[in-house]
């Protein structure tokens, strides 16, 4: 498990398209605050799965993705979020 502080969270939500045909769907919430923000709600209706846990494992993935990619943008847009040395 990544020990890394991201202010991110992934929360995922699979979907019974039909019976035996599931597909991913996931919410990026960002917490700063004391305040929450959805940054992303996605749903991956182009792939389909037969089962509920390759729909999460697949929404866990895609989403978990998106919150990496995301973090390493939010500290390049904001120095000031990077830890400091000590002189």
């Amino acid at each position: 498990m990544n020990q890394d502080f991201t202010p991110f969270t992934v929360s995922v939500y699979p979907i019974q398209q039909e019976p035996g045909i599931w597909f991913a769907s996931y919410m990026i919430s960002e917490y700063r605050g004391g305040a929450e923000r959805v940054v992303a709600n996605v749903s991956m209706r182009h792939v389909t799965h037969g089962s509920e846990a390759k729909a999460k494992q697949a929404a866990r993935n895609a989403g978990d993705g998106v919150v990496a990619h995301m973090g390493r943008q939010s500290f390049e847009r904001h120095p000031t979020n990077l830890p400091t040395q000590c002189a």
